[in-house]
């Protein structure tokens, strides 16, 4: 490889703090500009993979590395995603990790997010829907406008990932202020807080787990003393990484998925197990939750289709305008029948141990509500709100109008009411 014969990526600006508007415009218009480029972050430069070809290569290649302990100095911004992370020699964790390390914890995980267990999930799951759309069918009965994601996209998969880690009820509402702090505020400081006191509450509780019920905490603080060696600090760190991703990216889709359907006059929303499938698939490709995938750090010089990205750099995978180009043309519809595929869950080594999962609440969660609101859409005085910045991306105001509630009966869920 002549690394003068490669092309110096394009620098553009993009939107990096969080704010209350839509990032995807942004995102996408990167894409137009070129396959890769160059954007201000921190004080520092980061290489932007835009084309869908040159991100799926970028996400299995190798030397592009997740080991936290390449981040730059220029990097470590406390409040900032990447700044989020424990430093190597404290903790290390699954999505910042590679070699044995990251096997070791992806195995720690896979114990967890079994095919068993998500199918026995996907019963409570069904069960939390039902009880936070019969607890809505009041304010149907008065027409009533509501923000459905507080009401019920983000309820969804914050209960049920606080059951499966062992929080009990009182501890949710910390929770979601926590992430809400650590991922949305456009203030630093609030941002480094919110980290510190969820790792300062999971410590405590790793200390004296009597408050915990049985579940995920518990199970780790248990094998501690195993075979795999596991640390509290671990515990900690693997524990507040576990509810910043396993609920806020969830409730996002969802909440992208609620949104795309009531958009749409209500014969042309998904009906049958397969369209609501179809339906969160192109969700996932249309409105990724992180709308780019965690960094990555090369180790040496590399042409990735045709440009330069040099040793060190720090490389984002933009994911949201890869899902919707190829080859430089824009794919843009929402069109559940057209089978696009997406890297919204990665690639490789480091996939989306979870993604499974996300699916199983994303699918339930829609199904559940068409079926109790077939009638429901969103609101004509109200305008949905989003939230976001470049690796996070959120619907913050879903407001609809409930109209007609169908109160469901047992045994009989949406195959049984179209076939």
């Amino acid at each position: 490889m002549n690394v003068d014969d490669l092309l110096d990526a394009p620098h553009v600006d993009v939107p990096t703090v969080p704010a209350p508007v839509d990032c995807m415009p942004s995102l996408l218009a990167v894409g137009q500009v070129a396959p890769v480029v160059k954007v201000d972050y921190y004080g520092g430069t980061a290489w932007d993979v835009c084309d869908m070809g040159l991100a799926r290569m970028a996400l299995a290649d190798r030397r592009l590395s997740k080991d936290v302990e390449l981040t730059p100095d220029w990097m470590r911004v406390p409040g900032v995603m990447l700044g989020a992370q424990p430093r190597a020699e404290v903790a290390r964790a699954m999505v910042m990790s590679e070699g044995s390390e990251h096997a070791r914890i992806r195995s720690v995980h896979a114990r967890i997010f079994t095919p068993r267990n998500t199918e026995k999930w996907a019963v409570r799951l069904t069960q939390l829907a039902e009880e936070l759309l019969n607890e809505l069918a009041a304010e149907a009965a008065g027409g009533g406008e509501v923000n459905l994601v507080e009401r019920y996209t983000y309820p969804i998969p914050l209960n049920f990932l606080c059951e499966v880690l062992g929080l009990p009820p009182k501890m949710h509402a910390i929770m979601r202020r926590a992430t809400d702090d650590i991922i949305y505020s456009p203030d630093q400081a609030t941002r480094a807080g919110g980290v510190g006191a969820l790792a300062h509450a999971v410590a405590e509780w790793a200390d004296d787990p009597s408050p915990l019920n049985e579940g995920v905490i518990t199970g780790l603080l248990e094998a501690i003393d195993g075979d795999e060696a596991i640390t509290v600090n671990e515990v900690v760190a693997w524990t507040v990484g576990l509810v910043m991703a396993g609920y806020e990216s969830t409730a996002s889709l969802i909440s992208s998925a609620m949104f795309e359907a009531l958009s749409r006059p209500a014969d042309r929303r998904p009906r049958t197990e397969a369209e609501i499938e179809a339906w969160i698939e192109e969700t996932l490709r249309v409105h990724p939750p992180f709308p780019h995938a965690t960094w990555r750090f090369a180790t040496e010089d590399l042409d990735l289709g045709g440009y330069l990205i040099p040793q060190g750099a720090p490389v984002q995978i933009n994911v949201a305008a890869a899902n919707r180009y190829r080859h430089g043309e824009l794919a843009d519809d929402f069109d559940p029948g057209a089978s696009r595929d997406h890297v919204s869950f990665g690639l490789g080594h480091h996939y989306c141990l979870g993604a499974p999962l996300a699916r199983v609440e994303a699918r339930v969660a829609l199904s559940a509500f068409l079926s109790h609101f077939p009638t429901a859409r969103l609101s004509e005085t109200t305008a949905v709100g989003w939230e976001s910045e470049w690796m996070t991306r959120r619907i913050k105001v879903l407001p609809v109008v409930l109209a007609e509630h169908r109160l469901a009966q047992p045994g009989h869920g949406r195959r049984d009411q179209h076939g």
